[in-house]
């Protein structure tokens, strides 16, 4: 089975399987919107759970930092998210006789926009299917150095692009503050090209093309507030 016909398989079987789910008793609760409010903000609070309870913030794989929301109507919304990591560290080693000294730069961008079809279930439960569209974009520059005026420095640049299903679980705690957790299934394209100069010596590797296909349990707790 190729790639894409696989991505497609999963893409039925789980936007199918949240429907049949959400479809359950929901016909009793339509009668009045489960958002009373047209915007929504979402923080990912699952780091901030990990640290508190001494549990592995480093765990969750979900990249979306912030989220934002807008719901068209009492049965669509329009969904997006957003993060940017950025880390910059320098340090200095004795390694065979010499000194060095690296420095790493690193920023990565992940950047999300979908939409999603409501279900509610209860006056405090609700859940979502829909689908996203998603891009990525990664720029990693190392440099070395030694005291013998030696230098090697790599630059590297990714650009991906995307899109998968998601379903999507919500918990009113008020009508501005809600609790919710998701779980997603992307196929991700991405191109790598990498610079490489040694000593001032520049050569061209060759570019790397990926496609990976990523699952993610609704391990990650987002914290929302609507206005």
């Amino acid at each position: 089975m190729t790639y894409k016909n696989l991505t497609l398989s999963c893409l039925f079987i789980l936007l199918a399987t949240g429907k049949v789910i959400c479809q359950k008793k929901r016909s009793e609760y339509n009668s009045e919107p489960f958002h009373k409010y047209t915007h929504e903000i979402g923080l990912n609070v699952s780091n901030v759970l990990g640290n508190i309870f001494s549990l592995n913030p480093d765990s969750d794989p979900y990249p979306y930092l912030l989220t934002y929301r807008k719901h068209i109507n009492k049965n669509y919304t329009f969904r997006s998210g957003i993060n940017l990591n950025i880390d910059q560290n320098t340090n200095t080693e004795f390694d065979n006789n010499n000194f060095l000294e690296r420095q790493l730069q690193l920023i990565q961008s992940d950047v999300r926009l979908g939409f999603e079809k409501k279900m509610t279930l209860s006056t405090r439960f609700l859940c979502s299917y829909g689908i996203d569209f998603l891009g990525r974009y990664r720029q990693e520059k190392s440099q070395v150095r030694d005291f013998n005026f030696n230098s090697f420095n790599s630059f590297e640049q990714t650009l991906g692009g995307g899109l998968g299903p998601v379903l999507r679980f919500e918990f009113k705690i008020s009508e501005r503050m809600f609790l919710s957790i998701e779980s997603s299934f992307y196929g991700l394209y991405s191109r790598t090209k990498e610079t490489i100069d040694i000593n001032g010596v520049q050569g061209d590797e060759p570019t790397i093309t990926e496609f990976n296909l990523e699952l993610v349990l609704p391990r990650s707790l987002f914290f929302n507030v609507a206005f």
